[in-house]
């Protein structure tokens, strides 16, 4: 009896010991992303405008490792902004931290206008809790986190700044913001590439890019290029030499795409460029692996109804990267004033965010062609940026 009640007892002491194994697995293999919804702005026939007392923004965490995707929890209460590139969120290599910028806040003095907003909230991705905001500076948008997980750094896109932040586990904290252009140039976002020594930060009211050495909690610029009309997201690839900016284009003209090589000497080479055939490259994202650029296009949707410009949905394009060159593959309609894009760790999966029908749509990349799964996540407000983690 004694020996049956031992074996018993070992059994599930194993099973539990197996089961709790299993769930840390689960946790550990999951692709993390997370799509940051506002909650104030609307667009209707062309015109955009802001809700009175609206709830509070909130944030998606998904699970882009599985299919179809899967949500893991919604947070409310993360400040968050469609204003600025749809780059306002970074995820920690180890999936443990969210940081997630806001770029604009409700007057509080008048509810029918923004003002900007300086606030960069820390989100514990695994017990689901905001843990601190740090102030950086005003109209806080892209950021992007080192490759180590220990830096991260922040566009303060009314303040012409870059503000960097240390990482120590669950802890972030403000190290120094560094004045790098005038508010005016609308510095929008800050990649970083996988060494840590060079960064792109994008000047959207001067059609202009600087290239940017990084050297722990100091930065300088180390040259300056000009683009295509309104340059707003960048991306490194794993190579840390050649970078990704996409240029939202003039009113009249469609989006650019500028491939420039960081390693040169002087720094910043333009060495090529690609026009996307679709107004309004709102959102622009490389896979993990280099090998894919997706482009975000609200081409046409955001004009209203009655423009020859207007078309019902955006488009999202597919480029295969090689080299320094872009070779376009697919594209595919989406939703209307579509924002970001987030691949899955092997680039097999693709997710792009709609604000206006307040969704996600998710592709499968097979044979270098989109592919419309038809799953559709609902996110309540309106997907204004949306990222993954890096990865280790």
């Amino acid at each position: 009896m004694f020996n049956r009640l031992r074996a018993s007892l070992l059994l599930a002491h194993a099973t539990g010991t197996i089961a709790a194994s299993c769930l840390a697995s689960a946790l550990a293999v999951a692709q993390v992303a997370v799509s940051s919804n506002d909650h104030k702005m609307f667009q209707e026939h062309g015109v955009t405008g802001q809700l009175l007392n609206p709830p509070p923004d909130t944030i998606t965490i998904l699970d882009l490792g599985v299919s179809p995707v899967k949500v893991l929890a919604t947070m409310s209460d993360v400040p968050g902004s469609v204003i600025g590139p749809p780059l306002s969120v970074a995820i920690t290599p180890d999936e443990s931290l969210a940081l997630v910028a806001n770029s604009t806040q409700i007057d509080p003095g008048d509810q029918s206008k923004t003002i900007p907003d300086d606030r960069v909230s820390v989100i514990d991705l695994r017990n689901r809790k905001v843990l601190d905001r740090i102030v950086t500076g005003a109209g806080a948008a892209g950021l992007s986190i080192t490759k180590n997980g220990k830096l991260a750094y922040v566009a303060n896109r009314m303040a012409g700044s870059i503000s960097i932040l240390s990482i120590d586990g669950l802890a972030v904290r403000l190290v120094r913001t560094e004045p790098v252009a005038k508010p005016a140039s609308l510095l929008s976002h800050v990649a970083v590439a996988p060494d840590g020594a060079t960064g792109v930060a994008t000047l959207n009211g001067e059609a202009k890019v600087m290239v940017i050495k990084l050297a722990g909690d100091s930065l300088s610029v180390a040259g300056t290029l000009d683009v295509a009309p309104r340059p707003y997201a960048a991306a490194i690839a794993p190579d840390s030499k050649t970078a990704v900016v996409a240029s939202v284009g003039d009113p009249n003209g469609n989006g650019v795409l500028t491939v420039i090589d960081i390693g040169s000497d002087p720094a910043g080479k333009i060495v090529g460029t690609v026009d996307t055939g679709h107004e309004a490259l709102e959102g622009m994202m490389m896979s993990p692996n280099g090998r894919w650029v997706a482009a975000v296009l609200h081409a046409g949707s955001t004009r209203p109804k009655n423009a020859p410009q207007y078309r019902p949905n955006g488009m999202v394009v597919l480029y295969r990267l090689e080299g320094t060159k872009l070779i376009k593959t697919s594209e595919a309609p989406i939703g209307a004033w579509s924002r970001g894009a987030a691949f899955s760790k092997d680039g097999a999966t693709l997710v792009v965010q709609n604000m206006i029908q307040h969704n996600l749509m998710v592709f499968r990349v097979e044979y270098a062609k989109l592919v419309d799964t038809g799953q559709t996540i609902d996110v309540v407000g309106g997907a204004a940026a949306i990222r993954t983690s890096i990865g280790p």
